[in-house]
């Protein structure tokens, strides 16, 4: 059996990106600071398929123990970066604590978990896949975004880096672009939004397919760039934002 981690796995795009895995038949290694959702994983498909670790993605002690446990669980062939964080963050007025949580945990923690793939890949001499979780904000800004955006960028970066790099090896590394997405921290902002219903037509008016997107369309595209399907595929960028990033500005649905 192959087996891949997946960081942040305990909710959102990652909890399904390790579901839709495990479902596919890998051993999966899911990391997050909390549990959540890897407890319902971890009774549904048991010991032999998926592990959860508990830690830190700024560290790279996390990724090394995630990588030993998936090593025994099978041979470690994928790697899935999607843990990240999102703070409103304007230029004027910034934390410093902000700034270096963003970047410590959605820039170094990706560095990390390419960095630690890698080496094993190398050392065991064989092929591996490694899928960056992006996003339409590594080309496409929002506000508040001062923080956010560019480690998202910068994450891009890292895809073309190990892409170019490894090529040779048979190592991939592909990234997907989500827009707006169902996830926990999504619906915690519409929640709070003094109008949510205006917030989510406002939403669902961002793409053109006219709704926002749920984490298992996300998960099935990650999935796809892990599999031999996609044996001719890296450095690549797909978009999973319903039309999102190919809208030059907003305009009323039809002709």
């Amino acid at each position: 059996m192959n087996s891949v981690v997946v960081t942040g796995a305990s909710k959102g795009i990652g909890l399904a990106a390790a579901e839709r895995l495990l479902k596919d038949g890998w051993g999966v290694v899911g990391i997050a600071r909390h549990s959540g959702g890897m407890d319902q994983l971890a009774g549904s498909y048991g010991p032999s398929s998926f592990t959860a670790v508990l830690g830190d993605v700024k560290e790279r002690a996390t990724h090394e123990r995630a990588a030993q446990a998936a090593q025994e669980l099978g041979q470690l062939t994928g790697w899935v970066n999607n843990a990240a964080i999102e703070i409103p963050t304007r230029a004027h007025d910034v934390v410093d604590e902000d700034l270096q949580e963003i970047f410590q945990v959605n820039l170094v923690g990706y560095a990390y978990g390419c960095s630690v793939a890698c080496a094993i890949f190398v050392a065991q001499g064989t092929p591996g896949a490694i899928v960056n979780v992006s996003s339409i904000r590594a080309i496409r800004s929002f506000p508040s975004g001062f923080a956010y955006e560019p480690t998202k960028a910068g994450g891009d970066a890292l895809t073309r880096s190990v892409a170019v790099q490894y090529g040779h090896l048979g190592i991939r590394c592909n990234a997907v672009r989500p827009g707006t997405i169902r996830t926990p921290l999504a619906m915690q902002d519409l929640e709070m939004a003094g109008d949510p219903e205006e917030l989510r037509q406002e939403w669902n008016g961002e793409q053109p397919l006219g709704r926002i997107g749920e984490p298992h369309e996300v998960a099935a595209v990650i999935a796809f760039l892990l599999s031999e399907d996609a044996s001719f595929v890296t450095g690549a960028f797909v978009a999973v934002d319903g039309g999102g990033s190919a809208r030059g500005h907003p305009y009323p649905p039809g002709f």
